[in-house]
């Protein structure tokens, strides 16, 4: 099984609907948890390099034992990832001879996007006018699994982690946004001591409501 696509974007409506900074929303959720903690993703120089979607998915199982809908979380994806259309990347890398072929080929072949125009067209889950999400639904089992469109026969399509997760009993909430190197989750003191205290995360506590530093681009 996989994530399905979720078109009713109004699920997001209790925490997209307030006068918070979207700012604060993205890097961190909606104010209002017990407790909150910072889980930094690899940096790429450990020598045991864990990919951001391993380090979710850790997350992800963690908050599962406090909630009381572990089999029915929401889950956004950031439609401004380039995995999502990206043919110029995948025409060099299915065929590595392009720039010879190109003389005789001037158009490369169409790549699919990740998912039906219905999914990629489709509501979205929108802050401000800085950040739109695609909406999936699913347990947390299945998280990252989002049962996206391969790039070819033999070439696996990889895409992000979500930028935002929470289970439909708002129990938790996940923030992973795009340009941060780490993901803030708030929600029970008990959730936030569990994800402390694993040893497979690089944790620590913080407070809510710093607005994060963000190219003036963005803003």
């Amino acid at each position: 099984m996989t994530l399905r696509h979720e078109p009713d974007v109004s699920h997001a409506d209790w925490f997209v609907r307030t006068d918070a900074d979207w700012r604060v929303l993205a890097g961190q959720g909606p104010a209002g948890f017990e407790a909150y903690a910072t889980v930094r993703f690899d940096d790429g120089e450990r020598e045991a390099y864990r990919p951001d979607d391993q380090t979710m998915a850790i997350v992800v199982a963690v908050a599962a034992a406090h909630t009381r809908t572990p089999d029915d979380l929401f889950f956004g994806l950031w439609d401004g990832w380039g995995e999502l259309t990206d043919a110029g990347r995948v025409y060099t890398t299915l065929r590595g001879s392009w720039l010879r072929d190109l003389w005789f080929r001037p158009t490369p072949p169409r790549v699919r996007p990740a998912f039906e125009d219905e999914v990629m067209d489709g509501p979205k889950v929108h802050l401000a006018d800085a950040r739109a999400y695609l909406l999936f639904r699913g347990p947390a089992a299945e998280v990252g699994d989002w049962g996206a469109r391969p790039w070819g026969t033999d070439l696996e399509r990889t895409l992000p982690p979500a930028s935002i997760t929470w289970p439909a009993d708002r129990a938790w909430f996940i923030a992973a946004d795009v340009d941060d190197d780490d993901l803030t989750i708030g929600g029970s003191q008990a959730l936030v001591d569990a994800v402390l205290a694993h040893p497979d995360l690089d944790a620590e506590p913080v407070a809510h409501g710093v607005v994060p530093t963000i190219a003036s681009e963005d803003l």
